[in-house]
C-alpha cells in the first residue's frame, strides 16, 4: 500500500515550452526509472463512477473536497504483467491525497464485482480498505471511461519529492472499458501540445519558479477525466 500527500499544479505546454523547460531543468532533476533509454512509458486508466457520473460531476464544479476513484495499470499492450493499482485519489484545500494497492486481475475483480478482499498482508490496512468499501457502497460505482497517455517523468536530484510529468497522446472511450483494448475515439488535448503535472511537498525550488517565468509557463486548471466529460456534455447538448 502506497500513500502520498502532496501539492499539484497543472501546465498546458507547446513542444517548443516543453523543450526550452526540459533544457533548462537537466542538471537539476533526472529522468525516472519508468522512461528507459530515455523514453516515454505508457499509462492506461480506468475510472470508477455513478450511473449519472457523479463524482466527476462533482469535480468539475470546483468543490473545496473532491474524490476519485480509478485503476491504473502501467506497461506495454500485451506485456503479460498482471498488476494493478487501485487508487483513491482526493483532493481537499489545494493538498492532494493518494492511497493506492496492488492487486492481480482475479484480486482486482473480486473485490470491486464481489466486494471479496484479498486475504494478502500488504491489503491489510484497515483504513484504505473502509476508504474502498465507502466509495463503492456509497455511490454504486462502476467502470466509467478508459484514459491512456504516455508519460515522461523527472524527479529533483535532491528532493526526490519533487517531481514532474509531462503527458500527451492523451485518449479517451466509453466503451470496450478493457486495459487490452487499444482504439480509441475521444483525443482530449490537441497534438503539440502537453499537459505537465508538477508534485511537490513544500514551494518550487527557486531555479524552477524562475524557469516558468522565462518561458512564460502559467498554471492552469487541467483534469484529463474532467476534461472528457465536458467534451461528453457538449456532444450530448450539440
Amino acid at each position: 500500500m502506497n500513500t502520498f500527500k502532496r501539492y499539484e499544479k497543472k501546465y498546458i505546454l507547446t513542444i517548443e515550452q516543453k523543450e526550452a523547460l526540459e533544457e533548462r531543468i537537466k542538471d537539476h532533476m533526472e529522468l525516472d526509472s519508468f522512461c528507459k533509454k530515455n523514453k516515454h512509458y505508457l499509462i492506461r486508466n480506468i475510472y470508477y463512477d455513478t450511473e449519472n457520473n457523479d463524482l466527476i460531476h462533482m469535480s468539475v464544479n470546483k468543490p473545496p473536497f473532491k474524490e476519485k476513484l480509478r485503476v491504473r495499470k502501467y506497461g506495454t499492450y500485451g506485456d503479460g504483467r498482471d498488476e494493478y493499482f487501485l487508487e483513491i485519489k482526493r483532493k481537499s484545500e489545494k493538498i492532494v491525497y493518494k492511497r493506492r494497492v496492488t492487486l492481480t486481475k482475479s484480486e482486482l475483480d473480486a473485490f470491486l464485482l464481489e466486494g471479496i478482499v484479498p486475504s494478502r498482508e500488504k491489503f491489510l490496512d484497515i483504513q484504505v480498505n473502509k476508504e474502498l468499501q465507502y466509495l463503492l457502497k456509497t455511490y454504486i460505482l462502476k467502470p466509467a471511461v478508459f484514459i491512456t497517455y504516455v508519460r515522461i517523468a523527472y524527479f529533483d536530484k535532491d528532493d526526490s519529492s519533487f517531481r514532474l510529468t509531462f503527458d500527451d497522446q492523451i485518449y479517451a472511450r466509453r466503451h470496450d472499458l478493457d486495459f487490452d483494448i487499444k482504439e480509441c475515439d475521444e483525443m482530449i488535448l490537441p497534438e503539440g501540445y502537453y499537459l505537465m503535472e508538477v508534485k511537490s511537498s513544500q514551494n518550487y525550488p527557486l531555479w524552477f519558479a524562475r524557469a516558468l517565468s522565462d518561458l512564460k509557463i502559467y498554471p492552469t486548471s487541467f483534469s484529463k477525466y474532467g476534461r472528457e466529460y465536458k467534451i461528453l456534455k457538449l456532444e450530448e447538448n450539440s
